[in-house]
C-alpha cells in the first residue's frame, strides 16, 4: 500500500501542471463565453431600443430572451469540456508510453521497483479516474457561479428563467458527466472505467508483442465491445430474450464486471511475464 500511494502521488504530481492549465482554461473559456454572448445580446437589445424607441421588455417580446442554456451549447463552453476530455483520453496512452519514449527509459526503473508491478498499473488507473472526477467536480462547482454572473449581467426582463438542474439536464455533455440518476451515473462511469481497463490491456499487449500486439489489442477491444452490446443488439433484432429490459441492463453490467476482471488478470500476466523494457 505504501508503494501504491507513492506511485499514485507521483502520477498526480507529474501531470499537475498540465492539469492545472486545463482546469484554468476550462473555467476562463466558459466565463469568457458567457460574458461575450451576454454583451453581444445586450448590445443588440440596446441598439434596437435606441432605433425603435421601445423598451428592453418589448425587445424580449419581439425576440427570444437570452437563455444560459444556449450559451452552454456554444464552442466556448462545450469546446472547453471536449478539449479536457480529449486530453485525458490521450493521457490514457501517454501515461504508459512516456515511460518508454522519454529521454531515459524510465520504464526499466519503474518496473524494477521492489513491489508488485500491478501497483504501477493501479496507480496509473487511479490517477486517470481522479483526474476525471477532478474536472467533473470543478465543473459542478463553477456552474452556480456562472449562473450568478449571468443573472448579474443580464436584466431580468431580458433573460429566461433557468435552474442549475435544468442547465445540467438540457446540456448533452453536462448530462453525460453529471447524470441525474444514480443508475445512469453507475452505467456511464462504469463504462468509462471499463474502457480504461481495456485500453490499458491493449497498450500492454502492444508493449509485449509490438505489431502483433497492436492487432491483438484491437481485437481484444472489439471482443469486449461486442460482448457488452450483444444482449441489447439481440433484443433489437427481434430475437426474444426471456429477460426484462432492466434485466438486460443488469446482464450488461455483469458482463462488464467480468471483462474488468479478465482485463486485470490479463494485464497482470503481461506485466509479470511479457512486458519488456
Amino acid at each position: 500500500m505504501k508503494f501504491f500511494i507513492k506511485l499514485l502521488n507521483w502520477e498526480l504530481v507529474r501531470f499537475s501542471k498540465l492539469y492545472g492549465a486545463l482546469a484554468l482554461l476550462l473555467v476562463v473559456s466558459q466565463f469568457v463565453g458567457i460574458w461575450l454572448t451576454a454583451q453581444s445580446y445586450l448590445s443588440d437589445a440596446h441598439a434596437w431600443v435606441d432605433r425603435n424607441g421601445g423598451t428592453e421588455a418589448q425587445y424580449a417580446e419581439n425576440f427570444q430572451k437570452l437563455n444560459l442554456i444556449n450559451i452552454f451549447h456554444s464552442v466556448w463552453y462545450e469546446g472547453a469540456i471536449s478539449l479536457c476530455a480529449i486530453v485525458l483520453l490521450l493521457y490514457v496512452f501517454m501515461i504508459w508510453y512516456k515511460e518508454w519514449f522519454g529521454r531515459n527509459t524510465f520504464a526499466y526503473r519503474l518496473l524494477m521497483l521492489p513491489t508488485s508491478r500491478m501497483n504501477v498499473y493501479y496507480a496509473k488507473l487511479s490517477a486517470i479516474v481522479l483526474f476525471v472526477f477532478g474536472f467533473v467536480s470543478l465543473q459542478f462547482v463553477v456552474i452556480p457561479l456562472q449562473l450568478a454572473s449571468f443573472l448579474a449581467i443580464i436584466p431580468a426582463e431580458l433573460r429566461a428563467a433557468v435552474t442549475i438542474g435544468e442547465l445540467i439536464r438540457r446540456d448533452p455533455l453536462l448530462n453525460l458527466f453529471m447524470p441525474s440518476y444514480v443508475m445512469q451515473f453507475i452505467l456511464y462511469y462504469g463504462a468509462g472505467i471499463l474502457g480504461v481497463f481495456v485500453l490499458f490491456t491493449a497498450i500492454l499487449l502492444e508493449r509485449s508483442y509490438r505489431w502483433k500486439g497492436i492487432v491483438a489489442g484491437i481485437l481484444y477491444g472489439a471482443a469486449v465491445l461486442t460482448l457488452i452490446v450483444l444482449p441489447q443488439e439481440i433484443s433489437q433484432l427481434g430475437i426474444t430474450l426471456p429477460l426484462f429490459p432492466s434485466e438486460i441492463v443488469l446482464l450488461q453490467v455483469f458482463i462488464g464486471l467480468c471483462m474488468i476482471a479478465v482485463s486485470i488478470g490479463f494485464s497482470s500476466y503481461l506485466l509479470r511475464k511479457k512486458v519488456t523494457v
